[in-house]
């Protein structure tokens, strides 16, 4: 039975943390999970892209779910991340995300060297038919090389009773959501991504929220709130105070490993590695991070 609770809201981004050897360390999680609480978030997400999930192993994936959804309890949703590179080896992650306790999957399209809708679709299909959760679909044209036209997304939504959700990752991606608002006559919930940087816009042009690991997920939860009661000029201020430090961990190419030092920073991780080839940065960027946030009022108290 397809789990139909909604997910509206703010879903925080799990990177995966690392222990200094190397070993992913799920004692990291729960603190990562109750950051997310406290924050007052709908769900989190694990094994995204965020979350290095192509650079883990299959035995390491299974750990890390159990992890997330024990800590989370009944107070979050866990959406699961099940991309894959065949439409069979996504069947089995999608089975294995549902019996673990996942309340949705995420897939983004298998990697084409030449645009194939009708094989993509078939992927979907694959998922479809295993499925007892929802489905986000992640447009990220940028890592898989597939682009998804509104109408084929329209499509998948249509044809795929649990292709429920979007994950829009694709800039301008203020400009895709009426796009792809129109192109769903509403229906299927979108959420924006890509560290926050344009979560103003897509509410204002109606995402209903984001999945992303900004690392003060408290800020994002603010500004979506404040807007789903019609504050605009509060949402737009708070945004535009917090726009600085979304921007710079938004660095192209080092964004994870600017979010880690952030959330190391924070308290919520152990270490701020990143399993390579993901790049790391170096001490003159985190001279420069330190700087920006020692010139900000990071404070959230009074979001």
């Amino acid at each position: 039975m397809v789990d139909d609770r909604k997910l509206d809201g703010i879903h925080f981004m799990l990177p995966t943390p690392f222990q200094s050897n190397g070993d992913v360390d799920l004692a990291s999680f729960s603190r990562l999970v109750n950051a997310a609480k406290a924050a007052g978030c709908a769900g989190v997400v694990t094994l995204g892209v965020m979350g290095e999930a192509h650079r883990l192993t299959d035995t390491e994936r299974g750990p890390i779910i159990d992890t997330v959804v024990a800590a989370v309890g009944d107070d979050l949703t866990v959406t699961v991340g099940a991309s894959a590179e065949s439409g069979r080896a996504l069947a089995r992650r999608v089975k294995d995300a549902q019996s673990s306790g996942a309340t949705a999957v995420m897939i983004a399209p298998a990697k084409l060297a030449k645009p194939n809708p009708l094989a993509t679709f078939d992927y979907y299909s694959a998922a479809q038919e295993v499925t007892s959760v929802p489905i986000v679909v992640q447009d990220l044209p940028e890592q898989t090389g597939v682009h998804l036209d509104p109408s084929f997304i329209a499509k998948l939504h249509t044809e795929l009773p649990d292709a429920k959700y979007l994950k829009l990752e694709d800039p301008p991606t203020p400009q895709k959501v009426t796009r792809v608002v129109e192109a769903t006559l509403g229906s299927m919930g979108i959420f924006g991504g890509l560290g926050g940087s344009f979560l103003y816009e897509e509410l204002r042009r109606g995402a209903i929220g984001t999945m992303t690991g900004f690392a003060y997920p408290e800020v994002l939860v603010a500004i979506h709130r404040y807007m789903a009661r019609g504050d605009i000029e509060r949402a737009r201020s708070i945004f535009y105070k917090w726009i600085p430090l979304i921007r710079y961990e938004n660095s192209a190419g080092i964004s994870l490993a600017v979010r880690k030092e952030i959330l190391k920073h924070r308290g919520f991780i152990t270490t701020s590695d990143v399993r390579p080839p993901t790049p790391p940065i170096g001490d003159d960027t985190k001279e420069e991070l330190v700087d920006l946030m020692n010139a900000m009022d990071l404070s959230v108290e009074n979001l």
